[in-house]
């Protein structure tokens, strides 16, 4: 008795410390990556779990119900009819994958979570062709979106299997077994990590750029070099212009905001698309030796290299680093922050 206490304190434990830091991570993914569509259909499974009865006997009088619910009708019955397994089971799905990829029942489950209907397919699909004809071309081509697509799918599923099948098969066992104290503690965990989430985000100067957006700027940029030197330099000389008059908009550490940056971000657009022209950024010093730079810049991720040029007070444009300031990318990097 007492060992089986013990192990009850010890799972809850373990199940209110993921609540606690695994929602604090999926709003930053949730950034990154466009996995709000696999959040919402697994909040409705939820639903549908949670009201049971009411749920089916809705399906069961409206044909357009049972249609519009069927798979989450599957998810409620498969729960009904098999309880959750134990905790530590789901946190580490990941790394029994040759397990759940013989094993049918540990298969079946899986693709309730992932929801591959034929209206959920043809709703990626559509999702994938509205983004490559808006985003990629006339500069970019199916070679160039295709990993970027196959990437988003795989951030999807990783999310799915990592985070929400953790937090999702724990609603469902607390539900079952009748424990509205240790579930209501579980989701005010749960909301106070999406909030500390909300103000971490809410507390930097730039938002998170995605992971496909950062990708096509990089990819854009090398496409056509001179097609986007000609928009960063427009960027610069439209930033300039605004900043001749005034320098209120310049932080101290060197950010620019305001007026400077929107005109930035609107000359940039001659060549670059609205999302990738907002992922760039100004900053302004002055030099020793007399004098003040301008860059427009695009920060470095991994084993990129910054997109960037400078424009000094003559009004050159110049990709010299010599001619920036020590410390000038260390200074970018962290006024971005």
């Amino acid at each position: 008795m007492i060992g089986s206490n013990v192990r009850g304190v010890l799972d809850f434990a373990a199940r209110l410390a993921f609540f606690a830091i695994a929602p604090y991570l999926l709003v930053f993914v949730a950034a990154l990556f466009p996995v709000k569509g696999a959040l919402v259909q697994i909040g409705v499974a939820l639903a549908v779990f949670i009201a049971g009865e009411a749920a089916r006997g809705l399906a069961e009088r409206s044909r357009v119900a049972r249609f519009l619910l069927r798979n989450q009708l599957a998810f409620e019955a498969y729960y009904r009819a098999h309880p959750p397994r134990p905790f530590l089971y789901y946190v580490f799905f990941p790394i029994l994958f040759p397990y759940w990829l013989w094993v049918p029942e540990a298969r079946r489950e899986l693709l309730l979570f992932k929801g591959y209907t034929l209206l959920t397919f043809l709703l990626l699909v559509g999702s994938l062709a509205h983004q490559y004809a808006t985003a990629f071309p006339p500069e970019l081509g199916l070679r160039e979106f295709g990993p970027i697509a196959a990437y988003t799918f795989l951030a999807e599923a990783v999310v799915v299997v990592m985070m929400l099948m953790p937090l999702v098969t724990t609603v469902v066992h607390l539900h079952a077994a009748r424990a509205p104290r240790r579930l209501g503690a579980l989701l005010v965990a749960a909301v106070v990590s999406l909030s500390l989430a909300g103000a971490r985000i809410g507390q930097r100067r730039d938002p998170i750029v995605s992971y496909a957006t950062r990708a096509r700027v990089r990819l854009r940029t090398e496409a056509k070099p001179a097609q986007a030197r000609e928009a960063q330099v427009a960027a610069l000389r439209a930033a300039r212009e605004e900043l001749a008059t005034s320098k209120d908009d310049v932080e101290s550490d060197g950010k620019v905001e305001g007026e400077p940056l929107r005109r930035a971000h609107e000359a940039l657009t001659r060549y670059y698309k609205e999302d990738e022209a907002n992922a760039f950024d100004l900053w302004w010093a002055r030099k020793k030796k007399g004098g003040s730079v301008l860059v427009v810049y695009f920060e470095a991720r991994r084993k990129h290299g910054p997109i960037w040029l400078a424009m000094d007070g003559d009004g050159a444009p110049t990709h010299d680093e010599k001619r920036l300031p020590r410390g000038a990318f260390l200074a970018m990097r962290k006024a971005a922050q």
